[in-house]
């Protein structure tokens, strides 16, 4: 990957909500620099203050995606992405599969929801079940659509920024339950062949991914 970085990510040091959008510039060889916040206390605050008065973090909160040579600080990771996939040809083919895109990415979205509702409750333990029938059933419902559909990927024969999010969705709800996908043979699949891009495959072994989705023990 080029050393000159063509955007700058500000995050924190786990997944979170950045980790689709690192899977989508890494899989495209986009240069691109992480400006790592150590953690989301005392040293967030004053980053956070300063972010907000200069206008490059403009709601006080992250992802923040800055392009260089431009005045844009771009927040909210759904927004990222999309402008991501403008930009570098990962918003499908036309207008129909732009569309498709959105309503995956959005499905996805909902699903990492329930994801977070469970991991940062603090009776978690006790809902460990009901969560994994809940994110059971919204595969199924994916499955059942994508095997419809019959294409590869979310979309079509290449991937969107929808199928970044889709595979990290996948993998940080695995670690709650491992076999979460094996009834699936679209999802099985699915994350073979994401697995297998030689970018991912090198980005996932590297030293620049962060073990943990979000900042918990039992995460």
């Amino acid at each position: 990957m080029s050393t000159t970085a063509e955007y700058v990510l500000t995050y924190f040091a786990f997944r979170g909500r950045a980790e689709h959008i690192r899977l989508l510039l890494e899989d495209c060889k986009i240069p691109y620099r992480q400006n790592i916040i150590p953690d989301e206390g005392e040293s967030w605050t004053p980053v956070k203050a300063r972010g907000l008065e200069t206008g490059e973090i403009p709601f006080g909160q992250l992802p923040v995606l800055h392009e260089a040579g431009t005045s844009l600080y771009l927040a909210q990771s759904g927004a990222i992405a999309r402008h991501l996939a403008r930009r570098h040809h990962k918003y499908g083919q036309n207008e129909l599969e732009a569309s498709l895109a959105d309503m995956l990415y959005d499905t996805v979205s909902d699903i990492r929801q329930v994801y977070r509702d469970f991991i940062f409750d603090e009776n978690w333990q006790a809902k460990r079940e009901s969560f994994v029938s809940n994110a059971s059933n919204r595969f199924a419902l994916l499955e059942k659509f994508m095997s419809s559909r019959n294409t590869p990927y979310l979309v079509g024969q290449d991937t969107t920024f929808a199928d970044y999010h889709l595979l990290e969705v996948i993998h940080i709800i695995q670690r709650v339950q491992s076999d979460i996908i094996r009834p699936y043979s679209w999802l099985q699949s699915f994350c073979q062949k994401m697995e297998s891009r030689p970018n991912i495959a090198e980005y996932l072994k590297s030293s620049r991914r962060f073990e943990k989705p979000v900042p918990l023990p039992h995460a």
